[in-house]
Parts: C-alpha cells; sequence; structure tokens
C-alpha cells in the first residue's frame, strides 16, 4: 500500500514515522528538494505531540493523499499535472498544532464558531510561515516570499468560492484553492465523519441549559452539516466521495449522506 493511498490510508497504530519518507514522490510539476522535506520533518514532528496522535499523522496523510488523487484526475491542465510546492506544504499543516486552540475556549454558537475557525486558519498560517522560514525558505526572495504568501493564502482559504460553484474546474476562481477544500472535505469524511456522527447524535448532558434534540432534530441537523460540506464541493470532489467513501459508510450514515445529498439539491452518491 501507498502511504499516499486516501482510499486506505494507514491505520492509528502508533508506528507512523515521524519523516517523510526518503523516497517522497514527486510530481510532473515539483521535485522535493532538501529545505521542503525538513519543512515536512517538522510539521511531523509537531503532528507527534497532537494529544491525539497517531490521529494527526494520518489525517494530513490522508489529506495529502487526497490532494494528490484530485490532482491526477482535474480537467484543468494547470492542476492535472500534480499538485505543487505550495499545495502539498499546506496539505501537511492544515491542522498543525491544531490542539493549542480548543473550540471550547470560544463561545458556543455559530458567532463563536466562525471566530474560532477565524483564529485557527491564522494560527497554522503563522506556523507554517515561521517553518518554512526555518526551512530555508528565504522571505527575503521575491521567489519564496511568493510561495511562503501562497501557502498561507491556502491555509486561510483566502479566495475560497462560494457556492454554488460551477460545472468546470477551469470555471473557478481558485481551482488549487477549490482543489485543496475538495481534499479537506473528504478527508473529513474518510477521518471524521463516523466519529463525529456518533458524538453529534447523543444527546446532551443533563446539566447542559439547552434543551434537548429528539432524536430526528439530531439527525436532521447532521443531514444539514452535510449538506453544507456537500455543497463545498465540486463535481470531482464528489465523485471521489461516492467512488471511494460514501459505499464504506454504515447503512445509517449511508442514508444520512444520500439525503444531505438530495437536500442540497446537486450531485448524486448512488
Amino acid at each position: 500500500m501507498s502511504e499516499f493511498d486516501a482510499a486506505n490510508p494507514p491505520s492509528d497504530n502508533g508506528s507512523s514515522s515521524t519523516l517523510p519518507p526518503s523516497d517522497y514522490p514527486s510530481t510532473p510539476s515539483f521535485t522535493p528538494t532538501p529545505r521542503f522535506l525538513t519543512a515536512l520533518s517538522s510539521f511531523h514532528a509537531m503532528h507527534t505531540r497532537d494529544p491525539s496522535h497517531p490521529s494527526s499523522l494520518s489525517y494530513h496523510t490522508a489529506l495529502e493523499a487526497f490532494v494528490r488523487n484530485l490532482s491526477s484526475r482535474s480537467t484543468d491542465e494547470r492542476l492535472n499535472k500534480g499538485p505543487g510546492e505550495a499545495l502539498l506544504l499546506a496539505a501537511n499543516c492544515q491542522h498543525v498544532r491544531r490542539w493549542e486552540k480548543p473550540r471550547s475556549s470560544y463561545p458556543e454558537g455559530l458567532s463563536g464558531y466562525k471566530s474560532w475557525r477565524t483564529a485557527l486558519n491564522r494560527f497554522h498560517a503563522s506556523i507554517a510561515r515561521s517553518v518554512l522560514e526555518q526551512s530555508g525558505y528565504l522571505p527575503d526572495s521575491p521567489a519564496d516570499a511568493a510561495l511562503i504568501q501562497r501557502v498561507e493564502d491556502l491555509l486561510m482559504k483566502n479566495g475560497l468560492a462560494r457556492p454554488p460553484l460551477p460545472e468546470r474546474d477551469v470555471d473557478l476562481r481558485d481551482p488549487e484553492l477549490q482543489l485543496f477544500e475538495d481534499a479537506i472535505c473528504l478527508t473529513f469524511l474518510r477521518t471524521e465523519f463516523t466519529s463525529f456522527a456518533s458524538s453529534f447524535q447523543q444527546p446532551p448532558p443533563t446539566s447542559s441549559d439547552k434543551p434537548p434534540l429528539s432524536p430526528d432534530d439530531r439527525r436532521a441537523k447532521l443531514v444539514r452539516i452535510v449538506a453544507k460540506t456537500w455543497a463545498k464541493m465540486t463535481h470531482n470532489g464528489r465523485q471521489v466521495a461516492v467512488e471511494q467513501l460514501v459505499g464504506g459508510l454504515s447503512e445509517e450514515l449511508k442514508a444520512v449522506v444520500l439525503d444531505a445529498v438530495s437536500q442540497e439539491g446537486q450531485g448524486s452518491a448512488k
């Protein structure tokens, strides 16, 4: 099994290396350099400090795998030669040190959630810049400065299109950023959706000030969350979800996804 096989990412058995492979695969658009591998090693070491390790390493391995998979399937000639340096770097630090900014440190509700996500994106981008500069990327070099900024833009989701999305990749404002968003959505479905759904469908503690939702209401809310995720994905991303992920879900969660797709009003997941 390839380390970058998105359909079968490594298991969380604690055996994941903190270092990128010595034969880290090139793409037609990028050949790994020593400083690139140094940056990846730094990110990997940070992932191992995550209290949830090794799931953090598994998350980023799956994310990079989906980035490569989606690139190979893209109809946009700027992307189908494989991900470039900035995208590969971003895929390896999307959640870097996320445990340092827990959701519980922000207010409940949608406003608190958005504030948390914005702060997280800035936090990850700041760490990425620091790691890249320490790895040999020179902020005084115009080319390096542009690459560092691009990694930050990808992590900050600057310029990400809002749904509904155009049918063709070439019509997207920033196809590379949208491909990254597709990969993030797919990684959530692959690595986190089952546990998220399980915890989400549990009633709140009896000490909660909020009245408990009925099981039907909790399911309906989960369907709406999945529908919003589906709406953020391109046709290419949805096809990967259908072909590689939906079939592996439990019948209950498969029904949730089907209901979400129907609610969103686009695509299919048979």
